[in-house]
């Protein structure tokens, strides 16, 4: 049966979602430009990455390397990694072994003995408030479950630092953990209650001086605290943090590469709120082969195994690290303002079956190199 529109069909919010919708359709017909399906074998990956250049930023990854590649010291494509990205990840709360960490000093020590200009180093991820803490408890609550999570944090954290300390002795190097990266998705601040705001900023703040406390040097890097478009329509602060917790970098994740404004904006709008907590470094997290695309029922959905066309891997590659691409902020985003880069899903996470060829395209766009016709691209 054909449904008739009417007036209420085309409230402001619902042209702009349908605008949106139609503009990712049209782009995905377009017959200028765009990748043909291609598989890589595992020998041509390995085969690209080496010819690849380091990139010019650190790029951490949260999560744990995929492809198995921590549970070999001699693994070729873990030393690529440490060499292009220098950076080498796992994570803290469970699951990683001695033997693991060992492998990722090992990989970062040959790589800092060819004198990269920037040395490899290890980072460590955790999703505090989500291992130990009462699962149904208010941020506000100080029960057994509260202490018993910064111990359990605290406990994970030193014995990473006891392992890094054996690796370092036992190669005679001094590889550093120059990286400490959470993700805390379990509050949301509300508002007009500062009770249960400054429970959230407590318990944040609980697991950030313990971080400090243990590695010093280390960087602290919370997910998501900048700005967000919300409905297709509206942006405002995320509610992961309330603004008065300890000085971080702001962040804010770029998850939607194809959609390149929205990116541009999202991060132009966490660097103006940066600004007004007098907070210079705001770090993106970025999506390779994956993230959120616009839907019809719903507004936008994650697809972990999304391959949209090359081109975009590669400008944000040259967008994010390429300092003339910074210096025009009102052009592309005040990206100079990013020190560091976070991707997830981590480096070759299977889930993510396009992921490497789109890190090449990435990393090729960062270090200036124009070509993708051999990763399937074709204008």
């Amino acid at each position: 049966m054909l449904k008739f529109c009417t007036d209420a069909d085309f409230t402001m919010p619902k042209i702009v979602k349908l605008i949106a919708v139609s503009t990712v359709v049209l782009l995905a017909c377009a017959k200028h430009g765009g990748s043909e399906p291609v598989q890589l074998s595992e020998a041509e990956i390995d085969a690209k990455l080496s010819a690849l250049e380091p990139l010019p930023k650190v790029h951490y990854s949260f999560g744990c390397l995929g492809c198995g590649m921590i549970n070999d010291r001699n693994s070729r494509r873990l030393y690529q990694c440490a060499r292009i990205t220098h950076a080498l990840s796992f994570w803290g709360q469970e699951g990683t072994t001695q033997e693991q960490v060992d492998n990722c000093v090992y990989a970062c020590v040959q790589v800092n003995k060819t004198n990269p200009e920037i040395p490899a180093s290890i980072a460590v991820c955790f999703n505090p408030w989500h291992m130990k803490f009462g699962k149904d408890l208010p941020p506000t609550d100080r029960g057994p479950t509260y202490h018993e999570e910064i111990r359990f944090f605290s406990e994970r954290l030193n014995l990473i630092k006891e392992w890094l300390a054996s690796a370092n002795k036992k190669y005679n190097t001094s590889v550093k953990l120059s990286a400490i990266l959470l993700d805390c998705e379990r509050f949301k601040v509300k508002e007009n209650n500062e009770l249960w705001n400054e429970g959230i900023r407590e318990a944040l703040d609980a697991i950030h001086s313990q971080a400090k406390k243990i590695f010093p040097e280390a960087r602290v890097e919370w997910y998501d605290r900048g700005i967000k478009r919300y409905g297709g329509v509206s942006w405002a602060k995320t509610g992961r943090f309330t603004g008065k917790e300890i000085k971080a970098p702001f962040s804010c994740p770029l998850y939607a590469l194809p959609e390149t404004e929205r990116m541009r904006e999202t991060y132009r709008r966490t660097c103006a709120l940066a600004d007004t907590f007098n907070i210079q470094e705001v770090t993106p997290w970025v999506a390779l082969a994956s993230g959120y695309r616009q839907g019809l029922i719903k507004d936008e959905y994650w697809d972990m195994d999304w391959d949209y066309d090359l081109v975009h891997s590669y400008m944000f590659g040259a967008e994010l690290n390429i300092k003339s691409y910074g210096d025009q902020a009102k052009k592309y985003a005040p990206y100079n303002r990013a020190k560091v880069i976070i991707f997830y899903p981590p480096l070759f996470d299977k889930r993510a079956k396009h992921w490497a060829k789109h890190f090449i395209a990435y990393v090729r766009g960062a270090t200036g190199v124009k070509e993708l016709k051999d990763l399937g691209y074709e204008e």
